[in-house]
């Protein structure tokens, strides 16, 4: 089985509204008997019951089909790689077409894609499992889960992020990822904003400065009234134990500019723990030689989530224990009690992380008395770890005064998004009767332990981080007209730009005499608020794509090759104006062999991506395509021939709501 070509396909897109697809082509060979694909489908069902779950009971294709046309392997290929995907990243993914690709073997495979390094290799996985279940070898399907989700975790937008672009979605809000890391784009033009998991673009290096230096956010916090330990950094075992005497012991040694909880000792009281306990924490931290030697402040660690002015979250940490049962060791009590928790895990979408035997935890080990082989009594309780875990939500308990040292804690470091951690014995009760204290203050905070508490109510903060970056009436978004033209000169004489070209040089000028700041991409270039940034054709969907990034325009104009939007998706999710200019029957009514996606097919998906108060100006049309801007609900004009790019981009302009003194100055220029 061989998996001969793919490409990514972006949304929206003539096979999905809102997924991302993978389109491949896949060569199987020799078709597969019925009888052993109801053996390995029974074997799969068995090892990775997603399949099912998704998909329901298989249903072989009707015997009376040819043999060479029979999708009975290619679909369960596609359904095995589906399962695969949605068990290495949630959420589940469900769309699936197949079919024949033109020869003997050969199949199409579109299938939806959270990225097309993650569905490839979901594709290849499944095609390794289906090859070793028709030579008798059935796999082991779990190290197949564990490499995907470990790919994941590298190449997926992070799951908090999605948790933001889920809610900015679901208000309308347009988004796009920009490179291969948690960046994500939402909005465009001049309305856009931009995120890196939990950073805005408003957050400063300053801020993030600050952040990482737990010393250096001490200080910037006690000179701001928030309540801190007392400590220092030190660079050395000898001096970690000075600072102890001198603060009070017991005490917090731990990296100056660390996270996730590593290398993180608490309550330690004598020379011996300090001293091991620094060479620990000074590996950990980012730079060498830099640890914290504080103040331990009794109770629990709890993670405030600040948003803007607003404390939206907390999560109430957790104390991990195990229970001793006079049989297993410690090592297989974590694994037996802490690790086998469905709500842990290793990959990034968990909220909570697998407990793993590093120094933290032999360190908390070691100050109750055992080491991992110890087999405790049963009914014995053993401390493993006191952070790094977040379990119940306690949001609504929260003590208005610790909520307001919260914000202060955020605004102090200069943050508008902040994970603050504080520790107290009672979330609900005045800090100063506790003496609670913040002990870190962090930028990019994870959300996940709020959007998916062990206990608890779920809290919207994807909804909160998007209230902060749009306003509700603000969607992000800015006036598109689409060009969708034949690529021909028509009458414009040999060498001529074609009529869709000249329609979007001349849109553009009216709208820079309307005072807009407009960009453009055409047949003859690129030009971003009157100024030509490139003179090679920008007709493709990437392109187009990528003029809505820019930060400057307030309108867009594309002129679009419909070839390009099959290939690649469309650069948009919502347009203002369709053109749709001379795209002749004889065209509309083949497929074109590269893309497999006739040039109907796109014009019907462009056609429904218009808003409903949209504009198709249809310029010499045939009648399949006036049938479906007709059967679109919105509104039509028809141009006639000779179809004037001038006329064309004057019904346009209209359309988008420019004066009419505007297009005349325009089409004067």
């Amino acid at each position: 089985m061989e998996i001969c070509v793919g490409r990514h396909v972006l949304a929206p897109n003539v096979w999905a509204r809102e997924a991302e697809i993978y389109d491949a082509t896949v060569r199987l060979g020799a078709a597969a008997p019925v009888a052993a694909i109801a053996a390995a489908l029974a074997r799969i069902d068995a090892a990775l019951p997603q399949r099912r779950e998704l998909f329901g009971v298989f249903a072989p294709t009707d015997p009376s089909v040819r043999e060479d046309l029979r999708t009975d392997w290619p679909l369960l290929l596609g359904q095995v790689a589906l399962a695969l995907q949605s068990q290495a990243r949630p959420p589940v993914t469900a769309f699936l077409r197949v079919m024949p690709a033109g020869e003997p073997g050969l199949f199409r495979i579109v299938l939806e894609a959270h990225d097309p390094v993650l569905a490839e290799a979901c594709l290849r996985e499944a095609a390794a499992i289906l090859d070793d279940e028709l030579a008798g070898d059935p796999p082991d399907l779990m190290p197949a889960i564990d490499r995907l989700t470990d790919l994941a975790d590298d190449v997926c937008v992070g799951p908090g992020t999605m948790l933001i672009v889920r809610a900015a979605a679901a208000r309308g809000i347009p988004w796009r990822r920009i490179g291969r890391e948690s960046m994500v784009q939402f909005g465009q033009g001049i309305r856009q904003r931009r995120i890196w998991t939990a950073v805005t673009d408003r957050t400063s290096s300053i801020a993030e400065g600050i952040a990482v230096d737990k010393q250096l956010t001490k200080d910037v916090l006690a000179a701001a009234g928030v309540p801190v330990p007392l400590g220092r950094v030190v660079s050395s075992a000898a001096e970690a134990w000075e600072t102890a005497q001198a603060v009070g012991m017991p005490v917090v040694v731990k990296p100056a500019d660390g996270n996730h909880g590593r290398g993180v000792f608490l309550n330690l009281s004598c020379r011996e723990e300090i001293e091991r306990a620094f060479p620990v924490a000074s590996s950990e931290g980012r730079r060498e030689q830099t640890v914290v030697v504080e103040q331990f402040v009794p109770g629990v660690e709890h993670r405030l989530l600040v948003v803007g002015d607003r404390m939206v979250a907390c999560a109430k940490g957790e104390h991990i224990y195990v229970t001793g049962d006079g049989r297993a060791t410690i090592a297989e009590l974590i694994d037996l009690q802490i690790n086998s928790d469905p709500r842990r895990g290793r990959s990034a979408a968990m909220p909570n992380k697998t407990v793993d035997l590093d120094a933290t935890v032999l360190a908390q080990l070691d100050q109750e008395g055992v080491t991992p082989e110890t087999v405790p009594a049963d009914g014995r309780r053993v401390l493993v770890k006191q952070i790094g875990t977040h379990g119940l939500d306690v949001t609504a308990s929260v003590h208005p005064e610790i909520a307001a040292i919260a914000v202060r804690a955020a605004r102090a470091v200069g943050l508008d998004i902040a994970g603050i951690d504080l520790v107290a014995r009672d979330i609900d009760r005045s800090p100063r009767e506790q003496g609670a204290a913040v002990c870190e203050v962090n930028a990019g905070p994870q959300l996940m332990i709020h959007a998916r508490p062990s206990q608890g109510p779920g809290q919207p903060v994807g909804e909160a981080i998007v209230d902060l970056l749009f306003t509700t009436s603000a969607p992000g978004r800015i006036p598109i007209a689409a060009i969708l033209g034949s690529g021909q000169a028509a009458d414009h004489g040999i060498g001529a730009p074609a009529s869709a070209t000249l329609t979007a040089r001349i849109l553009e000028r009216i709208l820079l005499a309307a005072g807009r700041t407009p960009g453009l991409t055409c047949g003859t270039g690129k030009w971003l608020a009157g100024w030509q940034c490139s003179a090679e054709p920008n007709v493709t969907a990437d392109a187009a794509r990528d003029l809505l990034v820019s930060p400057d325009i307030d309108a867009a104009v594309c002129e679009l090759d419909w070839r390009s939007l099959a290939a690649r998706g469309f650069p948009y999710d919502l347009c203002d104006v369709l053109v749709i200019d001379r795209l002749r029957a004889a065209e509309v009514s083949r497929a074109d062999v590269a893309v497999g996606v006739s040039p109907l097919a796109v014009i019907e998906a462009l056609v429904n991506t218009l808003i409903t108060a949209g504009t198709i100006v249809l310029v010499d049309a045939d009648a399949a395509t006036a049938d479906i801007a007709a059967r679109s609900g919105r509104t039509v004009i028809a141009v006639e021939p000779p179809g004037d790019p001038a006329t064309v981009a004057a019904a346009v302009a209209t359309a988008l709501g420019i004066p009419p003194d505007a297009i005349r100055r325009g089409l004067a220029d």
